[in-house]
Order: C-alpha cells, then structure tokens, then sequence
C-alpha cells in the first residue's frame, strides 16, 4: 500500500540532503517498496544498526550495514576510501547526524518530520514490515535501507452521496430486437427495405453506457416512441 511516490519523494530529499553534506552531487538509485520474507528481513539486518524513528502513522527506521555505515561517515569528512576499523566516536557522532538529517523527510511515509527523535538500537527487523533501499552510486558505493512498522492504510476520502447525483444528465438508448438474419440478407438492405420482426412483439433493451439496464416492448405514446419496460435487465456489457 506504500505508493512509489511517496518512496520517490524521500529519495529525492535525501539526494538533495546528502548532496549539501558530501560537498557534491548525489546520484542514488531507490528500489521500489516491498514486504519482504522473514529470511529476506535476517539479511537486511545482519550486521546493521537500526535507527528508529516514531511517526504519526507508522514508525520508521534507517538500516545501515557497519560497511555502508563507515562508507557514510568517511564521505562526510571528503574521503572516498573508508577504513576497515570501526567507527571513531567522532565518526559515529557524524554518521548519527546523517540519519538525522535523513529522517527528517519521512513525513510521506510515515507522518513525521524534522525535529522527531532519532534512536539506535540493535533489536534486529522485528516489528517492521515495509521496506525500500536506497542505493548511492554516486560520489560513494553504499546502500541506506529504510524500513516501516506497518504497510501504511489509504487516507479515507469523501463518499458520493445519491443525492450528488440526482441532477446528472446521462444518455440512454434503446436498441431493438430484430431478430436473427444471415450476413448476405443485411448487406443487401437498400432504403425503403421492409424487415419481418419476430413474433411475439417488438422487443428493446434500455441501456446505459452499453450496459442493459431493462427490457420491454418497444411502441409509440402519443408522438413518442417509447419503451414499456418489463423488468430489469442484467447489469453487463453488450456485445
């Protein structure tokens, strides 16, 4: 239920936002949101910090894998080539304040904005269910993993009411019954031609934008012609 824009519209703050960081232009790839198996949930968490953030309708979070994450800190300080060292308490303070900065956009996912609580914690996937990644290319390799609480619900709108309808204007038509003839007798049919009708009648259809709404039988009221409908008819396209 989590529509593409909306993930479209956090990747592309995000861009912007790591952008003004790194110093340069940000080239990131989003993968469309999904909810994934509870195996695909243990990879995306393997070796990762999770940084939660609550929200109006949903709680998110910021997945970031140790080698993604020193990819990050050392691309805010201009460097391109990170350490296999852990993070210096210097380097976790700046990474802290890139997710920070990047949470700041969640209000399309999840009803948050800037100014909410970042919080890191280790308790792996459990109590998130959506999840979208985004993948840098460009200045640096590394991939952000953001992910939901829950799959968000559809914002409930306005209903339309009978009465919204009683002055609308539609077009009806009514198509006779004229039997069954042979391809070579109508495409003889000249002008002033004269066809048997079935028995039983001259039968018609009353439909609306080619759906049958009723049936009757087909005649003239004063200069009219008109159509004495029998009962409904079934509610399906005509062929």
């Amino acid at each position: 239920m989590l529509p593409v824009s909306a993930a479209c519209v956090v990747a592309t703050a995000v861009r912007e936002t790591l952008g003004a960081l790194f110093g340069e232009a940000v080239v990131l790839k989003l993968y469309e949101p999904a909810i994934p198996a509870p195996a695909a949930w243990d990879a995306i968490v393997r070796d990762a910090t999770i940084y939660r953030v609550r929200g109006a309708r949903a709680d998110a979070a910021v997945i970031v894998r140790a080698a993604d994450a020193r990819v990050l800190a050392a691309a805010a300080f201009g460097e391109r080539e990170p350490g296999a060292a852990a993070l210096s308490p210097l380097e976790r303070s700046v990474l802290e304040r890139t997710i920070r900065a990047i949470a700041a956009h969640f209000a399309p996912i999840c009803g948050t904005g800037a100014g909410e609580p970042v919080v890191s914690e280790q308790s792996g996937a459990h109590g998130f269910t959506t999840f979208f990644e985004l993948q840098l290319e460009r200045p640096v390799r590394a991939r952000i993993g953001i992910a939901l609480s829950r799959d968000p619900q559809p914002e409930p709108r306005p209903g339309i009411e009978l009465d919204d309808l009683l002055d609308l204007s539609v077009e009806l038509a009514v198509q006779l019954d004229a039997g069954t003839h042979t391809a070579a007798a109508i495409a003889a049919l000249e002008p002033g031609a004269v066809m048997a009708l079935p028995p039983g009648g001259l039968r018609g259809s009353l439909a609306l934008a080619g759906r049958k709404l009723a049936v009757g039988e087909c005649g003239v009221n004063g200069r009219h012609y008109a159509l004495a409908i029998d009962h409904a008819g079934r509610d399906e396209p005509e062929s």
